[in-house]
C-alpha cells in the first residue's frame, strides 16, 4: 500500500509489481541516487587490504595516464558531472518544475564528447521473482548557444549489476536509447545481451523493431517527458519487459551472456551477494553538457 496520499498521486502513472520498494519523489530530496565512484580500499596498500580491491592512490594515479582503463575502474579525476536536484529553470520561461512537482533529479554530463554521467542507486531485493523500474524522464542538451541540440546527446542508458546471491552468478541486464552519432539522428532503443566490456560500455545490440523517436520538442527550453519501465527475473536472469512511450519491445525471454565470459574477481559476487545496482546515465555526444531528468522512480518486484 502508498505510505502517503503523495505515494498514491504518484503510483496512478505507474504500474508496480506486488511489491513496491520505493517510490523516489525527488521532491522529497535524493532518495539514496548518487554519482558513480569505483570501488577502493585504504588511500595506500596496508597490511589487510583486500586482494582483489585497489587502493585509491593507486586508482587515481592510473587514471590520469592510462586511457585504456576500464570506465568501471576510473577516477572521476577533474570536471565531473553529478546528480542534482534541479526546478528546470530557464533564462526564457523561468522555473517551470518537475512532471508533477518542483524537483527533478538531473543528471548532467560535463561538456565533452563521449562524457557519461551517471545516477546509481543500491537495491538488495529479498525475492527472486521479476524486478521493475519504472520513471518519467526527459533528455536535453544545455541551451547556452540558443540552438536546439537535438543531436548533442549521444545515448541515455538504464543499467543494472545484478549479483545473484544465491547462484553466485553476477549478470548485467540494460537498454540503451542511441539517440544520434557524428550529427546523424539515430533513434534505436538496444540492450546488452552480451556485453563483458564493463556495466555501461557493452557492446549493445540492437533490439528487433527497436526504432523510437522521442519528443525532444522544438525549442532548447521546452520539455517533453516520457515513461519508461523496464522488467527482468531475477530467478531466471532473463528480461521480462521492456516498455517507453506506448511502446512494448521485443526482449522477453532474451539473457545477458558476456562475451567473453566474466571470470576472476569481476564474476565474484563476494562481499556484494543480492546486489542490484541500478543506473540511469547520459552520454555527451559533442562538446556540449547534456542532461537527463528524472520526475520520479518507482522500484517493486515479485516474489516469482
Amino acid at each position: 500500500m502508498p505510505s502517503s496520499p503523495a505515494d498514491a498521486s504518484i503510483l496512478g502513472r505507474y504500474q508496480p509489481l506486488e511489491h513496491i520498494l520505493c517510490v523516489d519523489d525527488f521532491d522529497r530530496g535524493f532518495c539514496g541516487w548518487q554519482t558513480y565512484f569505483p570501488d577502493y580500499d585504504g588511500w595506500d596498500d596496508y597490511a589487510g587490504r583486500h586482494p582483489h580491491i585497489d587502493p585509491l592512490s593507486g586508482t587515481v594515479e592510473q587514471s590520469l595516464w592510462d586511457p585504456a582503463l576500464r570506465a568501471d575502474r576510473r577516477a572521476p579525476i577533474g570536471p565531473r558531472g553529478v546528480p542534482m536536484l534541479s526546478s528546470l529553470s530557464s533564462w526564457d520561461i523561468g522555473t517551470q518544475g518537475a512532471f508533477d512537482g518542483n524537483y527533478a533529479l538531473k543528471i548532467p554530463t560535463i561538456s565533452k564528447a563521449g562524457y557519461k554521467a551517471a545516477a546509481h542507486k543500491r537495491i538488495t531485493c529479498p525475492w527472486r521473482g521479476k524486478f521493475r523500474v519504472e520513471t518519467w524522464f526527459l533528455f536535453k542538451a544545455e541551451s547556452c548557444d540558443h540552438r536546439l541540440g537535438e543531436l548533442d546527446v549521444r545515448s541515455i542508458l538504464l543499467t543494472f549489476d545484478v549479483m545473484d546471491g544465491v547462484t553466485g552468478t553476477r549478470w548485467w541486464p540494460a537498454v540503451r536509447y542511441h539517440n544520434a552519432e557524428d550529427g546523424r539522428k539515430i533513434g534505436r532503443w538496444q540492450a546488452n545481451f552480451r556485453g563483458g566490456k564493463s556495466v555501461p560500455d557493452g557492446p549493445f545490440d540492437d533490439i528487433e523493431d527497436g526504432q523510437q523517436e522521442l519528443g525532444f520538442n522544438r525549442s532548447p527550453t521546452k520539455y517533453q517527458w516520457h515513461y519508461l519501465r523496464f522488467t527482468f527475473d531475477l530467478g531466471r536472469h532473463q528480461y521480462a519487459d521492456f516498455h517507453c512511450y506506448g511502446r512494448d519491445f521485443k526482449v522477453a525471454g532474451r539473457e545477458h551472456r558476456p562475451e567473453p565470459p566474466l571470470e576472476g574477481w569481476r564474476a565474484s559476487v563476494e562481499n556484494c551477494p543480492g546486489l542490484i545496482n541500478a543506473g540511469f546515465r547520459i552520454e555527451a555526444g559533442r562538446d556540449r553538457r547534456c542532461f537527463l531528468y528524472l520526475d520520479s522512480v518507482v522500484v517493486s518486484a515479485s516474489e516469482g
